[in-house]
This record gives C-alpha cells, sequence and structure tokens, in this order.
C-alpha cells in the first residue's frame, strides 16, 4: 500500500467521469466536496500483495495515518483512493475498495476524535489543494504489513452495517401516495425541494457565515467567544431570556406528559462496558476529559444518564410507559467546516425525553403522541418546516396506513427515506427540520423507537409473570437543541424580511415586550409607574430614558423587534392612556393599561413568562456587541 500525506489549506473534489466499469455507487459517498478547513489529504492505491497480507496492512495503515495526524496536530483527514501511486500491480478494484473502507473504519475505531471522509473510488475527478509548506506538510510511506498481529482489526458492526446500508428516497404525499423524490412535481412545494437535494447529496460543509450570525448580534443575543473552542457561544441577556423560555416551555411540555425530571453528569467513562457499546454503535465526535489517568469524555446527548438511572431503576409493567426528562448540556465536537453559526455547534443544550415502553404497540401510541407533542411545538414557535420519516422497507411495509395517517395530519408531503437493512439503533424516526435562507436544512423536533440500548443497558421491567423482561425505549427530542431553536427562527424571519415583511419574535418568546419612550424626562417617573403594573401582570418592560431625539428611540426599539412601543407624552400623562405602536399590527392606538394587557395576555396565553434578566432602564444597559 502506497501513502501519499499532504496536509492542506482546504481541498475540493468533484466527479468528472467513470473510471472503471462498475465505481463506487454514488449514493455511498459524495460525488462533490469541498472544505475550507485545513485538513491531512491521504491519497493511497492499494497493490496486489496488500490483499495477500490485509489485516497487517490496514492495521498498520491506520496507525501510520494516525501518527502522521498527531505529528501536525490536525483532526480532518481525507482518504483519496489514487491509483497512480501504485508501484507493482494494482489491487483488483473490488478488493482494493473493500481495504479503504476498512481503512477508514479502523482509523474511526482507534481515534473517534477524528472528522474522517472518503473520496469516491472508480472515477476520474478533478481536485484542487492548497499544501501549507511547512516541515512536515509532505511524506510518502509504503505499507509492507511487516508487523506481528493476534487478531484481525476490530471492527464495529454498526460501522459495518453502516457501509453495506443503501437508501432511497421518496415523497410520501399527504395523500398517501409514495413518488420517487425525482419524479415528484415540486411548483406548490419550494421548500420541501430544497431539503430534498440537501439531504440526497448528504454535504454538510459550509463556505460563507449563514445569515443568522449579523442578526443574532444586531439584536444582542448572542455572540461568539473568542476565549473558547469554535462552536461555542456566549448567551448574552436578551438571548438568555429567549433560550430559558424555549427551555421552560419544552419542559412544561414534558411535565404534563408525565415525564420525571432528571439531572445527569456531564462526562462520562470511556471504560464502562455498556458505555463502550454504545459508543460503537453511535459513533460521534466527542471532547475528551482528562482526569488523573484515566478519559472521559463530554456526553453528546442525556442517553448515557438516563439509560444508567433506568437501568438501576426498579419497574413494573403497571407503571409502563416510564418517562424521564433532562435539559441536558451537551458536546459534539463538530468537523470545523461544517460549523455554522447556532446552526450546528459544538455545545449546545438539548432536551432530552426517553420512554420505556412494554412492547411495539405502546412504543407506536407514545411515538404518535410525541410527534403531535413536536407538531404543537412548533407552532407554538411559529416556524415553517420539512418532514422526513427514515425507516427500513421492512417497517413501512407492516405500517404504511399508520405512517400514512401520521403524514396526513401534517396536510403536507414529507421526505421518505427507506433502508434495505438496520443499521443503527432505531427501526423508525422522524424529524422536523427548519430550511434556512442559504438553502440548508437542519433537524429540530424528532422521535425514535429504540430496539438495541434496553439490553445493552439492561435496562428491564418486570412482566406480568414477575418475570425480567427488555422493554422498547423511545427517544424524543421535542424542539431540537435550543441554540438550534434560536436559529430557526431568527432564519424565518431573514426569509420574511426577503419578502418586504417585518421580522419578530412570537410575542411569547420577544426578550422586551414593551418598550415604554417618555417624551420628556419629566415623564419618565409616569413610565415608572406604567412598567410597574404591567410587569406585576408578568409583561417584560424596559424604558428608553436616554437624550435621545424621539424618532430615534423609536428607530432603537425597531432594531430590536420590540413587539410594543409606548410613546407617553403630556396627552397620555393626563388622560391615564397609552399611546401603543404594535409590530404584529403595524398600526398606532390609543389604549388603557388594562386594554393592552388584555391583547398582550391574548398572545401569550398558556406560555411561560420570565423576568427581565437586565437594567429596566435603557441608559443602564450595556451594550455588549459592536455594530455589526
Amino acid at each position: 500500500m502506497q501513502l501519499l500525506l499532504i496536509h492542506s489549506h482546504g481541498f475540493a473534489w468533484k466527479i468528472n467521469e467513470k473510471a472503471i466499469k462498475d465505481p463506487e455507487p454514488l449514493d455511498e459517498v459524495l460525488g462533490e466536496y469541498s472544505t475550507e478547513s485545513s485538513v491531512l489529504i491521504v491519497f493511497i492505491s492499494v497493490e496486489v500483495e496488500d490483499t495477500k497480507n490485509r489485516d497487517k496492512v490496514i492495521l498498520q495503515g491506520s496507525d501510520e495515518i494516525i501518527h502522521a495526524l498527531n505529528d501536525i496536530k490536525e483532526t480532518n483527514v481525507i482518504i483519496y483512493p489514487w491509483v497512480h501511486l501504485t508501484k507493482t500491480n494494482p489491487a483488483r478494484s473490488s478488493e482494493a475498495l473493500e481495504m479503504l473502507r476498512e481503512l477508514t473504519t479502523n482509523i474511526k475505531i482507534k481515534n473517534r476524535k477524528l472528522n474522517i471522509i472518503r473520496a469516491p473510488f472508480g472515477y476520474y475527478k478533478s481536485f484542487s489543494i492548497n499544501c501549507k509548506g511547512h516541515a512536515l506538510a509532505e511524506r510518502s510511506k509504503e505499507i509492507l504489513g511487516d508487523i506481528d498481529i493476534k487478531s484481525s482489526i476490530e471492527v464495529t458492526k454498526a460501522l459495518e452495517a453502516e457501509d453495506q446500508t443503501k437508501s432511497e428516497f421518496f415523497i410520501l404525499t399527504e395523500f398517501g401516495e409514495k413518488v420517487n423524490f425525482r419524479d415528484f412535481n415540486y411548483n406548490q412545494h419550494k421548500e420541501l425541494d430544497v431539503f430534498v437535494k440537501y439531504e440526497t447529496a448528504k454535504d454538510r460543509s459550509i463556505s460563507t457565515p449563514p445569515k443568522h450570525v449579523d442578526l443574532m448580534k444586531k439584536l444582542e443575543l448572542i455572540d461568539y467567544e473568542s476565549g473558547s473552542d469554535s462552536g461555542n457561544f456566549r448567551i448574552l441577556p436578551r438571548g438568555f431570556v429567549v433560550k430559558r423560555l424555549i427551555e421552560d416551555q419544552v419542559l412544561k411540555i414534558a411535565a404534563q406528559y408525565g415525564a420525571m425530571i432528571v439531572e445527569t453528569p456531564l462526562m462520562y467513562s470511556y471504560e464502562h462496558p455498556s458505555l463502550k457499546k454504545y459508543l460503537e454503535r453511535f459513533p460521534a465526535r466527542q471532547y475528551v476529559v482528562k482526569s488523573g489517568d484515566k478519559d472521559y469524555f463530554l456526553r453528546f446527548a442525556a442517553c448515557f444518564g438516563q439509560f444508567l438511572t433506568l437501568s438501576d431503576a426498579l419497574i413494573s409493567y403497571r407503571q409502563l410507559p416510564v418517562k424521564i426528562f433532562e435539559l441536558a448540556q451537551s458536546f459534539r465536537r463538530e468537523q470545523r467546516g461544517e460549523l455554522a453559526g447556532i446552526r450546528r455547534l459544538r455545545a449546545f443544550t438539548m432536551p432530552d425525553l426517553h420512554t420505556v415502553a412494554l412492547d411495539i404497540d405502546m412504543a407506536k401510541a407514545e411515538f404518535e403522541t410525541q410527534f403531535k407533542m413536536a407538531f404543537k411545538y412548533m407552532k407554538d414557535i411559529d416556524i415553517t418546516f420539512e418532514t422526513a420519516f427514515r425507516m427500513t422497507y421492512d417497517f413501512y411495509e407492516e405500517n404504511h396506513d399508520w405512517i400514512k395517517a401520521m403524514v396526513q395530519s401534517l396536510n403536507k408531503p414529507v421526505l421518505l427515506e427507506l433502508f434495505n437493512i438496520r443499521y443503527a439503533y432505531f427501526i423508525l424516526k422522524f424529524e422536523f427540520n427548519v430550511v434556512d435562507a442559504q438553502k440548508k436544512a437542519a433537524a429540530l423536533s424528532t422521535v425514535q423507537i429504540d430496539v438495541e440500548n434496553a439490553e445493552r443497558f439492561n435496562i428491564k421491567y418486570i412482566n406480568d409473570q414477575g418475570q425480567d423482561s427488555y422493554p422498547l425505549l423511545l427517544h424524543c427530542s421535542l424542539s431540537g437543541s435550543t441554540e438550534r431553536v434560536i436559529y430557526a427562527i431568527l432564519e424565518e424571519q431573514i426569509k420574511r424580511i426577503e419578502k418586504g415583511q417585518k421580522p419578530q419574535f412570537p410575542l411569547w418568546l420577544a426578550p422586551i415586550q414593551v418598550r415604554i419612550i417618555p417624551v420628556t424626562d419629566d415623564l419618565t417617573s409616569y413610565a415608572l409607574e406604567i412598567s410597574e403594573y404591567l410587569e406585576s401582570r408578568g409583561i417584560r418592560i424596559e424604558i428608553d430614558d436616554r437624550d435621545l431625539s424621539l424618532n430615534k428611540k423609536i428607530r432603537a426599539a425597531e432594531k430590536l423587534w420590540t413587539p410594543y412601543v409606548i410613546v407617553i407624552g403630556k396627552k397620555e400623562f393626563e388622560d391615564k392612556t397609552v399611546n401603543v405602536r404594535s409590530r404584529q399590527k403595524k398600526k398606532q392606538e390609543t389604549l388603557s393599561l388594562k386594554a393592552l394587557e388584555v391583547q398582550i395576555k391574548e398572545q401569550v396565553k398558556d406560555k411561560p413568562i420570565i423576568a427581565r434578566v437586565f437594567p429596566k432602564l435603557v441608559s443602564k444597559q450595556p451594550i455588549f456587541t459592536r455594530e455589526v
């Protein structure tokens, strides 16, 4: 096996044409790829001699690549088949491809922190490369397989299965018709068209800053944190209000559903037997924490703590379904080229609900209930979304009427992905996805039926015969990560701005619901009196007491998407009324305080309420973000 390793500023390839009769299917790899991140490109040729000693060659090759990555302190790597490096005779195409697959899998297993991509095999490709030019930026290596190993390479079942999995995409209409995604008429479903193209392309990289980044700064919600790792953000006071309200609403829904609220640790041991097996079945990029001489990883979901909690619980079949919920601060070391503002980040809060179900009938019933809860939540945050259902062909054939009924309730077509085999722990999942202004998509709500982890984590219930039995489990995030919900709201408003509409938060989520503007300084005391009345009714108020013109104060409130602006002049003071500008109604009217209170309460209804978390007087508020 011949290796040519080049450390590059970015890399891109594009398929031009077939190089062999039966190249690798393009539904398994990316036909086109581009990244601007630094990356180690490993050009590889597999030779006839390698196939006679494949285990040793693969093991030595993966060790050599990991060693090179450690030398240059790089975590991004691309495996690029390049037969032109061959010194003797190239291996048969089928054998070479299989060895490259196993090499890639072995590298993933040896170092889960690496971000590894394999380029397609059997095609002529154009590529661009920009070698960094340092002392270790270029090297070559010949792998002879001349090391002694006692056992074959460990390849996890999950990754093996994923390599063998093939899926097909369809559109399932609200009328129950299943259509190949290429044949569907998208004329009335433009966002579905964008979503399907994004999903079928399987390219998660991003080359330009997302549009919501400027907005999150201008609105003083969230900003980058230069003192932390990429993908970790600082939440500013106004953003804290929005984030906490999103979380409180999900928490309230989960509690009303009957979920028990828990908190579990942030980090876990690689050596715990159940966790070790789980990581093999659910590979992800982890942050590693050193404690003494042991390695721990920061959780990328609440599954670990909740499953271990359930494994220690005594559960009767009479108590099922059992549900536990957590607002889980989570960490996932996503590939740098995939980080995109708060759409895809490395530190986030995931509302995570897990349900213990007796059997498939109970699991399906809970799945459907959670599906409806998530649908309602999407309405609460005023987001348009596209839906995906994913399952095996067998599950779909056995349950297609039930699936069609859920799709019909949405009254719009959905993306249906069907797998030839089950490669992961779930037999069924759905997602509600937002499509942003960059024509990228991101999953928000999701529910999955898990058929593996009860046994893996030794989660049992006592059945009606007094015996231990393994249940089914459901994974549910009603909203998706909190930060991604904020991204979705901002991107939704960007699309409205592009249509000439005024952007706005749902009133219950607005950081400030009412800004009071006294026309003269002597009216500030009346403004304070009004604010105290409205605040006692759970309405968030601030007062612009700065020495600015009325027009400038109104424009400042507009920039922050303030839902209601009250202008207080001499007449309003004398009449004990308020002059209200409504962003949503796009009109100005004179109201009593009680009438304004009723109007706001009708819109907020049963949504959570939190107090303002920054000074009431605008003159006392520091500016946290520079003008964008």
